[in-house]
């Protein structure tokens, strides 16, 4: 894929935005079941 916008397709653009969304929504997936994750083994520590 060309380095500068200025060169690139339309389609070329979408698709790149499309996956720097997906991989955004995937990173805040995965930190929001982190959180989670975190949550419940201090609230198992709580119950220690």
């Amino acid at each position: 894929m060309p380095k500068s916008r200025a060169s690139m397709t339309h389609e070329q653009v979408e698709e790149l935005v499309s996956h720097r969304v997906a991989k955004e929504m995937e990173a805040r997936e995965a930190a929001k079941n982190l959180e989670t994750l975190n949550e419940n083994e201090d609230e198992q520590e709580g119950e220690n």
